[in-house]
């Protein structure tokens, strides 16, 4: 699937090897993770040291599902790169976003923000060379869930291991892997199109803009501005002024909105609004297609917006906000309740955080931990439907198709509320949260913009 010359060829001479890993894995082994390491470093330097175009890819060819997601996960690093100094639709640059957004994330681990590698190019070429290779040898090798069979002799380890670094180095199925090549397609669309679509990132104009089109968006407060005063502190401290945004102010002023019944009967009491993340997929703005580029749109539709995946954001007790939630999949046709897993592990950030003791990084050693009731409050959840789950799918659909056609990926932020079904706001670098997705259909998705889009950016080749 994966093959090129090297890959049977015995190792080269001038290559060395270390004693530790060959005992480890066997000298097969070796080969196959240093070829691996190979076919990353060859694929980057297609991009880096080549110039070379997508369509020109030497490596992973196939139309298969899994040299597709190796094709295109490999391109969303070098765009990276290409992107590095170019203009962002949101902040500055591309790097300035990219180290904005990774601020608060860090390898499950390690406590180091990953902003940190966006800071210089040298350090980032470091991290994706090295560190990354590295990074994957260790998962492959010591993550109990990397060697699917625990009872097997050294030689079976070891060609799982194998294989695994393979995985994780070429195609790895993590979200924070699916995220990054998210906004990296959002960021790379939105230059080369230069659509006006990509304003919504925006959350005051997506609102005005959803209010002036009759779509359900949570009510803002309409007075020029607020002060907020502490109960306790005199002589003019503890005072915040806020100018509204409906008056041409900063802030968005708005009623604090509280769970329907479906949703706070999960909850504990003290739960934050939770929300349905529904991510939609928009091919209206490929280049070369009716509607791109801001042009007419008549002869697309709604039906024209696809939904890809659902995720019941479950809030913990005490927090803000659903950003700290059980992340409960859902299935989108039927709207039935999935497990719930967590990704709290990858943003625990400083020294702290930081451990060597393997039990701790992969508990619980099975892999991911799931969960078919909130932790919190003791109530089931798996198995349960979200109600009317055709009708909030239509909704998104509806607000992809007349607030942000061009737009190929956006995600919803739809809350079940007392005020009844509204979004909160939609988020066009957007994240899946773990969800279930068809894979194959959305690699292939990419891949198609990914191709378009470099016909019509020759400076990015």
């Amino acid at each position: 699937m994966f093959r090129h010359e090297a890959d049977t060829a015995p190792l080269p001479p001038s290559l060395p090897l270390a004693p530790a890993l060959r005992h480890v894995v066997g000298t097969s082994a070796v080969v196959k993770i240093c070829n691996t390491t190979l076919v990353w470093w060859r694929g980057l330097a297609h991009y880096w040291l080549r110039g070379g175009l997508y369509e020109d890819f030497p490596l992973h060819t196939g139309e298969d599902e899994a040299s597709i997601e190796s094709r295109v996960y490999v391109r969303s690093i070098a765009l990276a790169m290409a992107m590095w100094s170019l203009p962002h639709y949101r902040n500055g640059t591309f790097r300035e976003d990219m180290e904005k957004n990774l601020r608060n994330v860090a390898v499950p681990g390690t406590g180091i923000p990953l902003s940190v590698f966006c800071r210089g190019k040298l350090r980032f070429y470091f991290a994706v060379l090295v560190l990354a290779p590295l990074a994957c040898l260790f998962a492959a090798a010591f993550v109990p869930d990397a060697v699917r069979d625990e009872s097997a002799k050294t030689k079976g380890k070891a060609s799982g291991i194998a294989a695994r670094f393979e995985e994780l180095l070429l195609h790895p199925k993590d979200w924070f892997t699916l995220w990054r090549i998210n906004c990296v397609l959002a960021s790379y669309n939105a230059l080369v199109t230069k659509s006006d679509d990509f304003k919504m990132e925006d959350k005051w104009t997506f609102l005005q803009d959803a209010e002036k089109k009759g779509i359900p968006v949570s009510p803002t407060l309409d007075f020029p501005a607020i002060v907020v005063k502490d109960r306790n502190e005199e002589g003019g401290m503890g005072l915040h002024f806020y100018a509204n945004a409906k008056h041409n102010g900063r802030w968005i002023i708005q009623k604090v909105l509280h769970n329907a019944p479906f949703i706070a009967d999960m909850l504990p009491a003290n739960a934050p609004l939770s929300t349905i993340r529904i991510v939609t997929a928009s091919a209206i703005g490929l280049p070369g297609s009716s509607g791109s580029s801001g042009a007419d749109t008549v002869s697309a539709s709604v039906d024209s917006i696809e939904p890809l995946s659902a995720v019941l954001r479950l809030g913990r007790e005490g927090a803000l906000t659903d950003h700290d939630a059980i992340l409960f999949d859902a299935d989108l046709a039927t709207g039935t309740i999935r497990e719930g897993t967590i990704n709290k592990q990858w943003y625990k950030l400083g020294l702290e955080n930081v451990t060597l003791s393997l039990p701790a990084l992969t508990h619980p050693p099975a892999g991911p931990q799931r969960f078919t009731s909130h932790p919190d409050s003791g109530v089931s959840v798996t198995g349960k439907r979200i109600p009317d789950m055709s009708g909030i799918c239509d909704l998104v659909k509806r607000a992809h198709f007349e607030c942000c056609p061009t737009v190929p990926l956006c995600g919803w932020d739809v809350s079940l509320s007392d005020e009844g079904t509204v979004l909160l706001e939609v988020n066009l670098s957007c994240n899946f949260f773990q969800a279930t997705i068809d894979r194959d259909r959305y690699f292939r998705f990419v891949d198609k913009h990914f191709t378009a889009l470099e016909r019509n950016t020759p400076i990015l080749a």
